[in-house]
């Protein structure tokens, strides 16, 4: 490797001050995220419990990344290596092909990391004001391993480990604000981002035979399983953060925040853990049609599980009781996960709510209040253009518009990201619709 490989290599993270905030996370019906209170309550039974090793980065040439601020170097430079040029390294695959490499699918990740990509590897949330969080790096992890980028893997996860792996327990702060001093505002963790960056690093260790990304992988998906994943009523439950969800002698959970595909990949992992990942794939499916509510029977952003085994909409104004920004990714993720029967209520329901499909329709219901069903929110945000296109062609077997491959000039990170995971999603999955 030439002096100059490294030092790029080795210029990738920038030293990025931290310090204590606890809050917990939620997001708002714009699909920006906020935080809110925490409080210590009593805890369901834990699965276990045991000290979190620390989790090393590498680079894109396979290097450890050193932690130790003192060792890192200046930011890398804005100028960010092409798409082709990072799957140039290995030789294209079967799975690289039903990742959905392509043209349309290459051209929406150049998009989006030209937009919501910093040269460090901070993805900025732009509908909300420029902070980043760890859905957003998890998000900004996971595509750019399936789309083969591995020079955007590595600053991102180089990013995301100095600057939000600053817990205890092995797991991320969810909130980073650059405007902020200390510029992590909030040390809560939140369970989809933490799923969704183990995920990724287990496809990373996977496709570039990389053992430091299967290590960390495994070590992240081995903190969340002790520290959020709790058995409640005879289910196992994933709690959105690990403070401020339990409400003795419920517990309120997120069902946007149970990432199903990646479940049976974290099974395998994180060996010592498969019968819990297992058992929440299998378990899945079935809590998410429980937790269905009005007419349409919609899946809420917030639900309570109660000790007896049911499911209610919260009384709380800080989980509001209606279906958006949240929710909307619950049909992606069973979708991903290969659930695709046509007659799934959730599917028909959503059809129903959507009823032309993902045509630009200005006044598309985006939030719907629950139980009553009372829309609050109308509008053609381009996440909900995708969901609604793939949900019309798992119920009527039909491509989606051609308007779901492109993201509006205006479109938020969050409706890019969710985009570019419908096509990837339909790619891997149903690849008639695409």
């Amino acid at each position: 490797m030439s002096s100059r490989s490294r030092v790029i290599s080795l210029a990738v993270i920038a030293a990025i001050a931290f310090a204590v905030w606890a809050t917990t996370k939620s997001r708002t019906p714009d699909g920006t995220a906020e935080a809110g209170t925490t409080s210590a309550l009593p805890a369901p039974r834990a699965l276990a419990a045991a000290a979190t090793p620390a989790i090393v980065p590498v680079s894109s040439e396979g290097q450890a990344i050193p932690k130790d601020r003192a060792q890192l170097q200046t930011p890398a430079p804005a100028d960010t290596p092409p798409v082709q040029t990072a799957r140039a390294e290995a030789p294209r695959t079967e799975a690289d092909r039903k990742a959905g490499l392509d043209a349309d699918t290459v051209a929406l990740w150049e998009d989006w990391r030209q937009r919501f990509l910093t040269p460090e590897g901070r993805v900025i949330d732009t509908g909300n004001g420029g902070i980043s969080h760890s859905e957003g790096q998890g998000y900004g992890l996971l595509l750019s391993v399936l789309m083969g980028d591995r020079a955007s893997f590595a600053r991102i996860w180089s990013w995301t480990y100095t600057t939000l792996f600053v817990r205890d327990d092995g797991m991320m702060a969810w909130r980073y604000d650059p405007k902020a001093d200390p510029a992590v505002t909030d040390r809560n963790s939140a369970s989809d981002g933490d799923i969704l960056a183990a995920w990724a690093l287990a496809e990373a260790g996977r496709r570039w035979s990389d053992d430091r990304y299967r290590e960390a992988a495994a070590e992240l998906a081995a903190a969340i399983r002790r520290t959020v994943i709790v058995e409640h009523a005879g289910r196992l439950m994933i709690l959105p953060g690990q403070e401020g969800f339990r409400r003795d002698p419920s517990v309120v959970v997120n069902p946007a925040y149970w990432v199903l595909p990646a479940f049976p990949v974290l099974a395998d992992i994180d060996p010592d853990g498969a019968a819990i990942w297992n058992r929440l794939a299998a378990e899945t499916p079935a809590v998410m049609a429980a937790v269905r509510f009005g007419t349409p029977a919609l899946p809420p952003e917030w639900v309570v599980a109660e000790p007896d085994g049911a499911f209610t909409l919260p009384q709380d104004p800080n989980f509001p009781a209606a279906f958006g920004y949240n929710a909307v990714r619950v049909p992606l993720y069973l979708a991903w996960a290969g659930v695709l029967d046509p007659a799934l209520p959730i599917y028909v329901d959503l059809d129903r709510l959507w009823p032309a499909g993902a045509a630009r329709i200005a006044d598309r219901p985006q939030v719907v209040a629950l139980p009553d069903g009372r829309v609050t929110e109308r509008g053609s945000d381009a996440g909900f253009r995708a969901v609604a296109g793939l949900v019309a062609c798992i119920v009527h077997d039909r491509p989606m518009p051609a308007d779901v491959t492109a993201v509006d000039d205006d479109a938020s990170y969050y409706a890019a990201s969710l985009t570019l995971m419908v096509r990837l999603a339909a790619a891997g999955r149903k690849p008639a619709c695409l």
